[in-house]
């Protein structure tokens, strides 16, 4: 029995020390396990050297991620941050002083080692200090990130805190990450209770074509633990020829965005386009711009407007048609019958192709849409605004 025992021990001792030697090797693999940020974003920026600064670009090397490698450099940039924050005094000022000084190494470095890369796809960084919060954006390559930092009242466990936290980051949601992602911050006024509020307009698009817009704007209380949370949300689209400068629809430019982006003062405007089907080609044709109150504690939407209103029934029947929803596509139509006609002929997708409008007078127009033999939509100017007052399908 003794040597079963022993053997047994002198088992248990060898798999330890088995286990031991894996721990080792698995670290010298993978030494980001015990690198500081700092280390990590220079071994980052090291495996850049070669690779392209456009990631839609080339060459392409089957081992290297570019993307991949700039998002762990973006997030890497927020631990350094946090981690100088915590080096000393807590103060909004000081904290700020020593963590962008390490970034500003981080930037020196970059412009070295990615000194064949254009100025703005080298690392860069932005700060805007909405005391007592920081929002640090940081970006390299084709992309862009933002974090959330304050002192929370209380820690997680609910006891005094005076440790600087990341209490927030960018919310961009997609079904596979964007190659080129872009951001821009802005504050926001202030309500009566004095939490710091700010916006960001947030790019996004592919390799080619038309760019993804969302614009998020988030509220911070520092007694509240869940961190930064959203106040507006909007999603839109923008055309590869759109600057939201805004201007009037014209003959030449039938369907010019609408207003421009407004952050400053107690009213907030956001202008945003969407593809929907009177769309004619991979450029999206509607667009509005939306109007929020932040006089208050709470945020309140006053008003939308578009640079089409005459379009707008068609778009909206069309778009409630292809998801069977009644009463949503008659609150657009004069009368059940119109309304019943369009859900019968409208199929799971429309595209316009080729859209024609004739103003028969200043209240009622005739929209044609497809060809040779489109559908046709007359629409009327009511007190309670456009409606569409008959449908007549087409077989295209």
């Amino acid at each position: 029995m003794l040597e079963i025992r022993r053997d047994y021990l002198r088992l248990v001792w060898i798999l330890m020390l088995l286990f031991a030697l894996v721990g080792a090797t698995a670290r010298s693999q993978n030494p980001s396990s015990h690198e500081n940020p700092d280390e990590k974003i220079g071994r980052l920026l090291d495996r850049l050297v070669s690779a392209p600064s456009d990631t839609c670009g080339g060459p392409w090397s089957a081992d290297l991620d570019p993307g991949g490698i700039e998002q762990s450099i973006l997030e890497e940039s927020s631990n350094l941050f946090l981690q100088q924050l915590n080096q000393g005094a807590a103060d909004l000022i000081s904290a700020s002083n020593r963590a962008t000084g390490a970034l500003d190494e981080i930037k020196a470095q970059s412009a070295k080692m990615n000194a064949a890369w254009p100025n703005e796809s080298q690392f860069h960084y932005e700060l805007l200090s909405i005391p007592p919060a920081l929002v640090l954006k940081v970006g390299i390559g084709t992309h862009e990130r933002y974090f959330d930092f304050g002192i929370p009242t209380k820690d997680d466990m609910g006891k005094p805190n005076r440790q600087w936290q990341r209490v927030g980051e960018d919310n961009l949601e997609l079904d596979r990450p964007a190659p080129r992602v872009w951001i821009e911050l802005f504050p926001l006024h202030r309500g009566p209770s004095g939490n710091p509020r700010f916006l960001a307009s947030i790019g996004f698009t592919g390799c080619a074509g038309s760019s993804g817009l969302l614009y998020d704007a988030r509220e911070w209380n520092p007694d509240d633990v869940v961190g930064f949370s959203q106040i507006i949300e909007q999603k839109g689209a923008k055309g590869m020829d759109e600057d939201f400068k805004g201007g009037r629809p014209s003959v030449k430019e039938p369907f010019a965005p609408i207003g421009r982006l407004q952050a400053k003062g107690s009213t907030v405007e956001l202008p945003y386009c969407w593809f929907s089907a009177v769309d004619t080609w991979d450029n999206p044709s509607m667009c509005a711009l939306d109007r929020y109150d932040l006089s208050g504690d709470k945020v309140k939407f006053r008003s939308r407007s578009y640079n089409r209103p005459d379009l707008l029934p068609i778009v909206k029947a069309i778009e409630y048609a292809t998801t069977h929803d009644f009463p949503a596509v008659r609150g657009y139509c004069a009368s059940d019958d119109v309304a019943r006609r369009i859900m019968e002929a409208v199929p799971p997708f429309y595209f316009s192709g080729d859209l024609q409008v004739v103003r028969e007078r200043s209240d009622r127009e005739r929209v044609t849409m497809g060809s040779p033999d489109p559908d046709e939509f007359e629409i009327e100017k009511h007190e309670s605004g456009w409606q569409i007052v008959k449908f007549t399908p087409g077989t295209d």
